[in-house]
Parts: C-alpha cells; structure tokens; sequence
C-alpha cells in the first residue's frame, strides 16, 4: 500500500504541475464555424455593480436550448471532444486497481461556501456561483495550443474547456461580477482525454517512459515489478481503450451538452480572452442540481471506500440542493 500511495502521489503531483497533458480528443479537428461571441469583457461595462442572486432572479429562457446547441461551434484547427455519459467511461487509479489510497485523505470535506471554495480550489481563484448549461463542443488545450490554434495568452492549466451559457448568478460573494446573463465563458474541466492525438497520449506516454526507466535493467530487460506496476495496467487499459476513457484525479462527473449545471467559476478581472471566447478556470467540482440525488463513481458503499473528493460531492451537494434546488427545477 505505501508503494502505491507513492506512485499515486508521484503521479498526481505530475497532473497537479503540468495539468491535463494529453493532446487528445474524439472530436475531428477542421470543422468549419464561429465560435461563441459573447465577452466578459464587454459585459463589465454593462454591469452594474454588484449581482447578486437577488439582483439576477431573471433567468434565460432555456425553451431554446435545443437551437442553442449550435452555439458554439468548432473553427478550423481546434481540437475538440464532447463528453457522453453513454460512450466514455470516467476511470483513474483507484477505480482500475480497486484499492483505496490514504493519499485521497488530503480531499477535505468542507461546507460548499465561497470562501471555503476560495480555499479548497485547485488553482488560485475569486469564485462566483452560476447555473448555467453546455452549449458545445469542449476545446481541449495542451502547452496553450487547441490542436493548432493557440488559445492561451496567460500561463494557465492545460485541459478540457467546455463553453456554457450563464443562465443565473446565485452567489457572487459580496463582489462585483465580471459576468452577466447570457454571457458564453469557456469553463475548464479537470480530466483528461486518452483517444490518441498523432499516434501518442504525452502525459501517459511520459509515465509509462518513466516506469519502463524504473524497471529496465542495464541489458535493456524488465524486471516483474514492470509487470506487477498498477500504473503500466493502466496504461495500457488506457491506450486499448480507443478513447473511451475520460482519466479523471477526482472529479465525479464530467459536464455534457444541453445539462445544466451549478459551476463555481473565477470571477477574475482580467479573464483569459482569445478569439472572443473567453476561458475560466473553476472550482474542480461542477454539480448537478437537476439530478434527484447526487452522482457519484460507483456504488455508494465503494465511493464511501475510494473517493474522498466524491464524499466531498455528495456532501455539497445535498446542502447546495437545498439551497438553489428550486433554481434547477425544469
């Protein structure tokens, strides 16, 4: 178990420094139409002080979400995915292995506030809680590129960003918020894909160089450790899988065209912008408000066992169903 956590945690800390690292998607690259138009820059202008739940009751009309599906779309060169429920499968070491980790203790269960979610987010954000539904194709970005298209003007993560219609500002802290109703802003999601991009998945590829290096013996032989290793099983699940896979650290569901969804989102100043599409980074855990009960990995008794940050879920979730439940009601 000790040299499991280890791995575990060599492995998460590469995911936590380099973010999600492969160049992959199941969306073609090349397909051919605008991007969303809508800008937080533009609506700063246009917002009036602060916006908070109360102040935003308004909602779009979502009878048009079936036309909005087109919202957003792929310009040529982006490389993108969409998630499906029904055609990928969220997996990650503890799932594959079905063993628990010590390591996943360090996902605290804490009341969803924003100040907490201030504290507990992966990366440095102002959090902003919005309802809002997926109106497109994710772009999925790897050293600032999507596919061939640099999308990044500031250092930020690498991943899946799914671009979302806001529909509500339910809580915005006390601050003035950046967004508006109806703005489009690019969401970032904390999985990775494993459909091959150029024949290779890089951040797989890198692990699975570096156990080979673990393993190899002077004469270029692997030693029964290399086949024991829980990580290479993974692998090589991973890149059989033909892209089936979505590889997640702990995230319990992953956003799908047309849901709706309550996001905590960086309510930054100065958004990352490119080609009017604006991208912001988030809170790791997206909620599903519209579901009648929260969803998880697995079983409940399994999740209870394996999925510290999926206890975390269930736990914000039943208290932000009570507090905004009636925002999500159809």
């Amino acid at each position: 178990m000790k040299k499991l956590t280890k791995t575990i945690a060599l492995i998460l800390s590469a995911v936590m420094l380099f973010g999600c690292t492969s160049n992959s998607a199941n969306g073609g690259v090349g397909d051919t139409t605008p991007p969303g138009e809508s800008s937080v820059t533009d609506s700063k202008n246009e917002s009036s002080g602060k916006s908070s739940a109360t102040e935003n009751s308004s909602v779009i009309d979502n009878t048009s979400k079936e036309s909005e599906e087109n919202l957003v779309k792929n310009i040529e060169g982006y490389q993108t995915f969409s998630y499906d429920e029904d055609k990928n499968e969220i997996t990650n070491i503890t799932i594959f292995t079905n063993e628990g980790s010590d390591y996943y203790d360090i996902y605290k269960v804490f009341e969803p506030t924003i100040e907490n979610i201030k504290e507990y987010a992966y990366e440095s954000i102002e959090p902003v809680a919005i309802k809002c539904h997926v109106v497109g194709d994710s772009y999925y970005v790897y050293n600032g590129k999507c596919g061939d298209v640099q999308v990044m003007n500031r250092d930020i993560r690498g991943g899946v960003y799914t671009p979302v219609v806001i529909d509500e500002i339910l809580d915005d802290g006390g601050k003035e918020c950046v967004y508006k109703i109806g703005d489009v802003v690019y969401i970032e999601e904390y999985y990775d894909i494993t459909a091959p991009y150029k024949g290779s998945m890089p951040f797989f590829d890198q692990y699975y160089q570096m156990s080979r290096e673990r393993y190899e013996t002077e004469s270029g032989e692997l030693t029964s450790g290399y086949y024991e290793d829980p990580w290479v099983g993974l692998y090589n699940t991973l890149k059989e899988g033909n892209g089936k896979y979505i590889f997640s650290v702990n995230i319990p569901l992953a956003m799908q065209k047309g849901e709706s969804y309550l996001a905590y989102i960086d309510n930054s100043k100065t958004p990352n912008e490119n080609d009017g599409n604006i991208y912001a980074k988030n809170y790791h855990i997206i909620f599903n408000l519209d579901k009648d009960k929260p969803t998880v990995f697995s079983t409940e008794a399994g999740d209870d066992e394996l999925f510290s940050s999926a206890r975390c879920y269930r736990y914000q979730w039943k208290i932000l169903k009570e507090k905004y439940g009636d925002h999500f009601k159809s």
